[in-house]
């Protein structure tokens, strides 16, 4: 079984880094269907797949879709807290990611290209 331990963020950091998702020291490892990423810790779901999305491109989702802040419930995504845990429905914008969160559903319109559609 993979570590789901965060690992030290090693640097530097991006204009963007520090706009989007402010100083972060470690990143968390979380999983889209069976593939694993690393994004910065305290941040929402959603600030976690802007993340892949703008270092890997292996997320796509219409970003100008989404409220960003937990007002029209309109960034809904299905996930497990842990391998065993019940599959369950929450908004990305207002959920905090958190090491081994295993996303089985992105929201609405979301895609992972993991070799880059």
């Amino acid at each position: 079984m993979e570590s789901v331990l965060p690992k030290p963020f090693a640097g530097p950091y991006s204009e963007d880094d520090l706009l989007l998702f402010g100083r972060f020291e470690q990143l968390f490892p979380i999983s889209i269907d069976t593939h694993r990423f690393w994004v910065p810790e305290d941040n929402t779901v959603l600030r976690a797949l802007q993340y892949v999305a703008l270092k890997t491109g292996e997320v796509r989702l219409p970003w100008h879709t989404f409220c960003w802040n937990n007002r029209d419930g309109c960034c809904v995504f299905r996930f497990r807290s842990a391998p065993d845990a019940p599959i369950r429905e929450a908004r990305a914008c207002a959920t905090a990611v958190r090491p081994g969160l295993a996303i089985v559903q992105l929201p609405p319109g979301g895609v992972l290209c993991p070799s880059s559609c």
